[in-house]
């Protein structure tokens, strides 16, 4: 077995700094939140267009396997989460939390993921979530089935098979394609020119294979293979070694070596994506995809979520691969074809229906003027666009794991919301209802915030009570991204507002 010989001195600084607020939570745990009013608010003379639950980036994650960026943990906070092997369990426990909102009513319309389903777009861990929405028992576990030596308390052990409590049947639900479900970890592109997709890879660059430990397997070894039996960073169902106090990763104890290889761990292709929500029981059938969605491979739809109602929702791809293998891009774009063949003509025949429309996709529109090399949609022609339509309600979009709302302005000014991830502190979705005015001539969105942690479960208090402690310690550092930890929780106008829209 290969060790990795260096040990990170400004890991362990910066661990011995943490806040002592952070190391007090360690010590007393996470009591459960108190649950909000989530009841809805008509002024007279308003009716009630649409309830939704809005939730993203669950980012279930096969933590076992080689395709993984374990060892870059100290440059890209997320590469690894003391959370992370609950992610089904969190997952869960939020659709529980649905459950109980739509069970006190009003009823939840339909629930929208926006992307990152998954973290390592691989087919094992998206079969995962799509078992976890249906209520399934789910073993997160890869390669050998060692879960047992994960935690010795049954309870809380995340590895074990696990019968998932599931979205309500009756509740509709739909996703958006987001990077992590389409670039390995969320990064680089993926070659699937092989006939099998066992053989399908990651091609990366040397200084990048070199930083994820590829290199101290084989010094020619520049590609992520997720069904390979070695990996730059060996982590089993006992879980990996961690720094003694801290819940962290401890990077000078990981090794370099074989593994059990499992072939679910292929890669993904956006035609898998599709097929497993086609295949997918619940509502609405395909939940959003259709047959013709999976002969083209195509990642976006629209649907009229609520039958007789004049809403229309449109779901767009942001993902676009760079195109160099080898070069990380895991920001958003949204090409100049997509929007002018998709986007705009949903658009269209929303304002010839009188529609009121929620647009949604991974990414938040700031990214979309950021550099692409490819023909692509800045973020001012973007708004404008949407702002030339009266009935344009809001965008919804994930991958910034923070709570954010924001008016865009112009002809008619519409929200765009951002909303924290489910797989990081403090967890949490938002409840979003949508009143017409009694002349159908504006429309009123009320925000709020809602969390599994209101009422967990024995697992999902455990992954609450580790991503707290991870947040404290070291999420979004400012130098780093220029953001601090109060940005993921948002303040109190991201989280609880209210807004009219006239058209």
């Amino acid at each position: 077995m290969y060790k990795f010989p260096k040990y990170n001195v400004a890991r362990a600084l910066r661990l011995r700094a943490a806040p002592f607020a952070a190391l007090a939570i360690v010590l007393a745990g996470c009591p459960p939140l108190e649950t909000p009013d989530l009841s809805p608010r008509p002024a007279p003379g308003e009716r009630h267009l649409v309830r939704l639950a809005h939730i993203t980036d669950p980012q279930i994650v096969d933590e076992e396997s080689p395709a993984r960026s374990v060892r870059t943990e100290d440059v890209i906070s997320v590469s690894w989460r003391p959370q992370e092997a609950w992610a089904v369990h969190t997952l869960d426990a939020t659709l529980q939390r649905i459950n109980a909102i739509h069970a006190a009513g009003p009823p939840v319309d339909f629930v929208l993921m926006t992307g990152d389903l998954v973290d390592l777009a691989q087919y094992n861990e998206l079969q995962w979530f799509v078992d976890t929405m249906n209520g399934k028992v789910v073993t997160a576990d890869s390669g050998a089935l060692d879960g047992v030596d994960r935690h010795p308390d049954p309870a809380i052990n995340p590895k074990l098979p696990y019968r998932a409590a599931g979205l309500d049947p009756s509740i509709p639900w739909y996703t958006c394609y987001g990077n992590h479900d389409g670039l390995a970890v969320g990064n680089f592109p993926i070659d699937r020119t092989a006939p099998r997709p066992s053989d399908w890879f990651a091609p990366l660059f040397p200084i990048a294979a070199e930083m994820i430990g590829y290199h101290l397997i084989d010094p020619a070894w520049n590609f992520m293979l997720p069904t390979a039996d070695v990996s730059p960073a060996v982590i089993l169902g006992s879980g990996p070694p961690l720094a003694p106090g801290s819940q962290q990763v401890d990077l000078s104890a990981l090794e370099a070596g074989p593994i059990p290889p499992d072939p679910a761990r292929r890669f993904l292709a956006p035609r898998d994506f599709v097929a497993l929500h086609l295949a997918s029981p619940g509502r609405p059938a395909g939940h959003g995809f259709t047959r013709r969605a999976l002969t083209r491979g195509e990642t976006w739809y629209s649907a009229r979520p609520i039958p007789g109602a004049p809403l229309r929702l449109i779901v767009f791809d942001t993902v676009a691969a760079g195109p160099h293998y080898g070069l990380p891009l895991f920001y958003g774009a949204l090409l100049r074809e997509h929007f002018e063949t998709f986007v705009v003509p949903e658009l269209e025949v929303a304002h010839r229906a009188g529609d009121w429309v929620i647009l949604a996709s991974h990414h938040p529109s700031v990214e979309f003027s950021l550099p692409f090399p490819g023909e692509t949609v800045s973020t001012e022609e973007f708004r404008a666009a949407l702002a030339k339509y009266p009935g344009v309600l809001m965008h919804l979009v994930g991958h910034t794991h923070r709570n954010h709302a924001s008016i865009i302005p112009g002809t008619n000014p519409y929200l765009e919301i951002e909303t924290g991830a489910i797989i990081d502190y403090p967890q949490e979705g938002r409840i979003l209802d949508v009143f017409i005015a009694a002349d159908g001539e504006s429309a009123r969105v009320e925000s709020r915030m809602f969390s599994h942690a209101e009422n967990p479960t024995t697992h999902s208090a455990e992954s609450y009570r580790r991503a707290r402690i991870d947040w404290g310690l070291r999420k979004y550092e400012p130098a780093a991204s220029g953001r601090t930890r109060s940005d993921s929780t948002g303040s109190p106008g991201d989280r609880a507002f209210t807004v009219t829209l006239r058209r």
